[in-house]
């Protein structure tokens, strides 16, 4: 089985996990209180609600479909009180076209059901990261540019020489340093980049080739059929 091993500071960290199926979600907590300092449970997402209101909570990790109130209702809920909290999304593979929705809500991550062990423990880690490095918003690109998410300025990391993008572009750079890791496909970049207005077969195509010409080929990976991720510089 995976192990969070190493990653001694977990144990400063709280997680809720929101889930309507009891045995799954007893299994769940069961794995993550071996590691985290607190680790509490909710049903639907009501109960987490009443979590919320009375415990810090670092870490949410939530399932995406639920009766009366989804997973992405709630999280939209929650960002306008808690800007900060880490949020993982679970959820069963039938649900992916729910992707392009979550988008704007800034997770760290989307991970299929049946969960994988290694994938969650590997979001964990990542999760905990972005928590302790919380203070920086200035992101490092694999190419040697990086970009400073709050004031929307990209420039070279060596000299601080600063990259001129169009509105488009930055809107793309942003939309991938929002999405972390996440593989964002054709039709997830041009909802949110035309706002569902008619755009041409080529125009996806066409603004990231531009973006890797202005911020380096390396920041941008193309995955075959599936779409686009941004990388980051390993630290």
């Amino acid at each position: 089985m995976a192990d969070l091993g190493a990653m001694t500071c977990c144990s400063s960290y709280s997680v809720l996990c929101v889930d309507d199926e009891e045995e799954f979600l007893g299994y769940l907590v069961s794995i993550l209180k071996q590691y985290f300092a607190e680790v509490y449970s909710a049903k639907n997402v009501q109960e987490a609600y009443e979590i919320l209101e009375s415990k810090s909570v670092d870490i949410i990790i939530t399932d995406l479909y639920m009766p009366k109130i989804n997973g992405l209702d709630f999280i939209r809920r929650i960002r306008d009180e808690r800007r900060e909290v880490s949020v993982i999304f679970l959820t069963a593979c039938s649900e992916k076209n729910y992707l392009h929705d979550a988008i704007p809500l800034h997770l760290d991550a989307y991970i299929m059901k049946p969960l994988s062990l290694d994938k969650l423990f590997e979001t964990l880690r990542r999760s905990i990261e972005l928590i302790e490095g919380h203070s920086s918003k200035t992101f490092a690109l694999k190419s040697g540019v990086s970009f400073d998410l709050s004031d929307g300025v990209v420039f070279v990391t060596a000299t601080r020489k600063k990259i001129e993008l169009t509105r488009k572009e930055l809107a793309l750079l942003s939309l991938f340093i929002k999405s972390k890791k996440l593989v964002l496909s054709k039709t997830i970049i041009e909802e949110y980049i035309w706002e569902f207005q008619p755009a041409s077969d080529s125009a996806v195509k066409t603004l990231v080739k531009r973006l890797r010409g202005k911020i380096g080929a390396e920041a941008i990976v193309t995955h075959s059929n599936t779409g686009y991720s941004i990388a980051f510089e390993s630290v």
